[in-house]
């Protein structure tokens, strides 16, 4: 039997294999719609990676049979701006993905199912912290998605039993997760800080959103995953909330040379989600404990991009 990790070779995906090696929690099966096997480097030549779509039903049953797989944590999601970009594949991936999944975990006796969801299950205006229980109106795709496989996990633990446990995280801030939607600006800044590549911040130097630090997401999905029982079936992680100058101010203590530099007339984006979330369901059930600091969160990112650095060299 096997524990199976769709977006497999995505980088929290790959993150979290590395985790479960370590603390020897099980044999892992990856799942993922183009393999990426140049990044999978770190991980014993034994673990199948497998090609698939977890929106195509064949391929959700066949790996879930030949591998004998009894629990499965759901990481496969098109994420925020590729949403607004391509709805019907968000769509596709993240609603129609997970259902196929919930489906074939009732059929074929999996047992267990850890799902990644998103604060942006919430919408603007909500008093702060904001609760599990608030009320959830998002505004964007990927929060619409989520929140409708957050709805037809719980219904199937109604239902049919299965053991579908949730966690809603902020951003999640790691190398690689580049781009120029309001919410990533933090994982660019310190990747081409390190590459040395010219960055021009687009957001106001007091600009926040909340984030968290792939390290930290992994830990609380593995304390989800294996914490014995739980009362809560969808919890909320909060993470950190510096501003988009706290975030340079700190790399340039690591990286004094960065190149680095806010725009001139930077326009404030909308950030339809509210900051600060109320994890302590999360911290009594589960034992949950954030980790990793803005300061250690980029000495950390800085370390980790350096490693992967001096191994592609």
């Amino acid at each position: 039997m096997s524990i199976l990790i769709t977006g497999g070779t995505g980088s929290l995906g790959l993150y979290l294999a590395k985790a479960i090696i370590k603390q020897g929690l099980g044999n892992i099966v990856l799942f993922d719609y183009r393999p990426d096997h140049s990044r999978v480097t770190e991980l014993p030549d034994s673990i199948p990676i497998v090609a698939g779509n977890v929106a195509d039903w064949p391929d959700v049953v066949n790996i879930i049979r030949q591998y004998e797989i009894r629990e499965i944590f759901h990481l496969a999601a098109i994420l925020s701006t590729e949403s607004m970009e391509n709805p019907y594949a968000s769509f596709k991936i993240n609603l129609e993905g997970t259902i196929n999944i919930l489906e074939a975990a009732r059929i074929l006796n999996v047992n267990k199912i850890i799902f990644p969801s998103t604060v942006a299950t919430f919408g603007p205006g909500l008093p702060e912290p904001v609760t599990e229980g608030a009320p959830q109106v998002p505004t964007n795709l990927y929060g619409i998605t989520k929140l409708s496989g957050e709805l037809w996990g719980l219904y199937y633990h109604q239902q049919y039993g299965i053991d579908f446990r949730a966690l809603r995280f902020p951003r999640i801030v790691n190398a690689g997760r580049a781009g120029f939607g309001a919410a990533l600006f933090p994982s660019s800044m310190i990747e081409d800080a390190v590459l040395k590549k010219d960055h021009e911040v687009g957001v106001p130097l007091n600009f926040r959103v909340p984030i968290i630090y792939i390290k930290d997401a992994v830990q609380a999905l593995l304390l989800a995953y294996q914490a014995p029982r739980i009362q809560t079936r969808v919890y909320n992680i909060n993470g950190i909330l510096p501003t988009a100058g706290d975030i340079m101010e700190k790399i340039k203590t690591y990286i004094p040379e960065a190149p680095l530099r806010f725009a001139k007339d930077p326009q404030t984006p909308p950030l339809a989600i509210p900051l600060i979330y109320d994890d302590s369901k999360a911290s009594q059930e589960l034992g949950w404990e954030m980790k990793y600091n803005l300061d250690g969160m980029i000495v950390d990112f800085i370390e980790e991009l350096r490693k992967n650095e001096k191994a592609a060299a």
